[in-house]
């Protein structure tokens, strides 16, 4: 861990006009935030299992829980734009395509009952298998409020931040970017400990800010060694649960079979 990023960490924590401050501490509507928007989450799972969540964002649970992500305004004043319906763009595609829809509630039931990063990580991989147009790392706001310590929230001035902090090129709506940025994260805040926070809404504020320009900074490098170990760990966790996912189809496949065979000999 460089000195430049400890001093840099250093000054958002002492600027009371940072995330840190204005947001990340002493902030009791945060924390109510996180209760809130775990109850709303718990109420789009049920409508879309009861079959009445809606073929539109407005008037939906899922506008509520975004709405109540909204309201922290410091660091998540457009996060709902991403979800609004947009017909002619067909775009988020999961409220008038019944197999989205139910894909995307099977992943928020997956992440809400989830204990471990690798979970999370696993039904995101799924998720994007079934490539919904339109639904990308927007989400990981929802996740952040389900599991704040495992998953940072994501936003074009977050990952503006992070390229210009690490000299980097993540590209905004794409999971398996996202699923990478999030590890340099993590690392970075777990090296940075007890600098600052387990919960990594701390380092999203901080890279927020910088994503704004509301903190100058020169730039922290990565070697070519954090890149490759990335990399590959991405890598293998993509293709171990790409393996996982041909088994199960393989699987159901061989239980229609072995259905097929029972009925046709009685």
């Amino acid at each position: 861990m460089s000195q430049s990023l400890k001093s840099l960490v250093q000054t958002y924590k002492e600027d009371l006009e940072t995330v840190y401050n204005t947001w990340f501490i002493n902030n009791d509507e945060r924390l109510k935030a996180f209760r809130t928007i775990r109850r709303g989450v718990m109420d789009v799972i049920d409508d879309i299992k009861n079959g009445c969540f809606g073929n539109d964002f407005k008037g939906s649970s899922l506008e509520f829980v975004l709405n109540c992500i909204t309201e922290q305004k410091q660091v998540f004043k457009g996060a709902s734009h991403p979800f609004y319906w947009k017909p002619k763009l067909r775009i988020p595609d999961i409220y008038e395509n019944e197999a989205n829809k139910r894909a995307f509630g099977r992943f928020l039931e997956q992440c809400l009952n989830a204990t471990t990063a690798d979970q999370i990580t696993r039904f995101i991989i799924e998720l994007d298998q079934h490539a919904i147009k339109g639904l990308g790392p927007a989400v990981a706001n929802i996740l952040y409020f389900l599991h704040p310590t495992l998953m940072p929230p994501c936003n074009t001035a977050i990952v503006r931040g992070f390229n210009a902090l690490f000299k980097d090129k993540i590209k905004l709506g794409s999971w398996s970017e996202y699923l990478r940025m999030r590890s340099i994260i993590v690392d970075k805040n777990t090296a940075l400990k007890p600098q600052l926070s387990n919960d990594l809404g701390a380092f999203a504020g901080l890279l927020f800010d910088v994503g704004e320009n509301k903190i100058l900074i020169q730039g922290e490098h990565l070697s070519d060694d954090e890149r490759l170990k990335i990399g590959k760990k991405l890598q293998k966790r993509h293709a171990e649960v790409k393996s996982e996912l041909e088994e199960e189809d393989l699987h159901t496949e061989m239980q229609h079979h072995v259905l097929n065979i029972g009925q046709s000999i009685g």
